[in-house]
């Protein structure tokens, strides 16, 4: 049972964002109305809209009808380089314009490398009844 966990556990690795990513720490709390410009993309599924906060900046994805999801945009291939930002694509992914790296859009993982780090993700929640949608760490 333990190897079966363990296995899993390993194939899993640098999906999630959260426990993979070497993004540092900063305060985020940002409590966003999405009828308000520059939001009302999201008010539809796929829709994108970039925030201030994070390392250098949060891009925000309508994920569902009822959920929206935050990332920062600091890509994780060399997080060192302040050019390593990403950038929402129509796809529904995001690319580093610096080294190339894709990541998807639904839960931050690494679509295509360099990276094998997926993005950091923050806490979201949203009320469809009031449109607000609120991010923290």
């Amino acid at each position: 049972m333990g190897l079966i966990v363990s296995m899993l556990m390993a194939c899993t690795k640098g999906t999630n964002p959260d426990t993979s990513s070497n993004v540092p720490n900063v305060a985020v709390s940002l409590t966003i109305n999405i009828n308000n410009v520059p939001y009302t993309s999201l008010q539809n599924v796929g829709g994108q809209a970039y925030a201030s906060g994070g390392n250098r900046g949060i891009i925000l994805v309508r994920a569902s009808s009822t959920s929206i999801v935050a990332f920062d945009r600091t890509c994780t291939y060399n997080i060192g380089d302040a050019n390593g930002i990403v950038q929402g694509q129509t796809n529904n992914t995001a690319i580093c314009l610096e080294c190339g790296s894709q990541y998807h859009l639904t839960d931050g993982s690494v679509a295509s490398g360099p990276t094998t780090i997926g993005l950091k993700q923050y806490n979201t929640s949203f009320s469809t009844a009031t449109n607000i949608v609120t991010v923290k760490n």
